[in-house]
């Protein structure tokens, strides 16, 4: 199983960069940031060969949304205001795409 992992901007990051994991298994990826203004985090799951990025869930300093695809695959932990994790369960073949974080603030 080949997943990887992007990031959108220059001042946020994303870990691993790479991930090799075998079916049956579960993925981690922590997304970081240090902007003081950013309070949202969102995960989107890229699949080889398009360019169609699917939003899965995103975090933010009160609560976290996964889509309902999402629902029984994924599960998000922390906050949009610095950090946040993906883990992705159950690995299987359609798994295997670019995993992109990206964070920002709102204008409510």
């Amino acid at each position: 199983m080949w997943l990887t992992a992007s990031t959108f901007g220059n001042t946020v990051y994303q870990t691993p960069s790479k991930s090799i994991k075998n079916r049956d298994k579960s993925a981690v990826f922590v997304c970081t940031h240090n902007i003081a203004s950013y309070f949202q985090m969102m995960w989107y799951k890229q699949t080889h060969g398009t360019l169609e990025l699917k939003l899965m869930g995103y975090l933010n300093s009160e609560t976290d949304q996964i889509e309902t695809e999402f629902k029984d695959k994924i599960d998000l932990k922390g906050n949009g205001r610095r950090n946040g994790t993906l883990t992705i369960e159950d690995l299987t073949e359609d798994d295997s795409a670019v995993y992109f974080c990206a964070a920002y603030d709102t204008v409510l």
